[in-house]
């Protein structure tokens, strides 16, 4: 089993048959993201710090913007009211590249992880280091 399934983590894998700059513009604007996301994305920007709403199937989540490494990927958190929140990684890589190293298709890898399970993971490798170094490394 991979760490991601121990935590409940949900990773999903596709090719598409696209190069990564038209891709990137459906991940880094929200108009994009509206076309495949969900039903309805109501974000100003996809940009640090930015915040929004996002409606799939009348369920409305809260969204903010963690981080944007451009041309490559985007990482959000979302959670519904009264929910508890997830942190989502889009990743765009080329699938394969002709003689100039173009990619002509490109693999999106989506990974979304309830961040308490993060908290958990995080909590008991902590635990792990501290018992396999002593109480002092723990703090260092």
């Amino acid at each position: 089993m991979e760490l991601h399934e121990e935590i409940g983590a949900v990773r999903r894998e596709t090719v598409l048959d696209a190069p990564r700059d038209a891709v990137w513009a459906l991940v880094a604007e929200p108009e994009g993201l509206a076309t495949w996301l969900a039903d309805d994305v109501d974000l100003d920007a996809v940009e640090p710090g930015a915040r929004g709403t996002v409606t799939e199937n009348g369920e409305e989540r809260l969204v903010t913007i963690e981080e944007v490494e451009d041309g490559r990927r985007v990482a959000l958190s979302w959670c519904a009211p009264g929910g508890d929140p997830t942190l989502v990684e889009l990743t765009l890589d080329d699938a394969d590249g002709d003689a100039d190293g173009e990619g002509r298709r490109t693999r999106m890898v989506v990974v979304e992880l309830p961040l308490v399970a993060l908290r958990i993971a995080a909590a008991q490798s902590i635990g792990a280091l501290s018992a396999a170094r002593g109480p002092q490394m723990a703090f260092a």
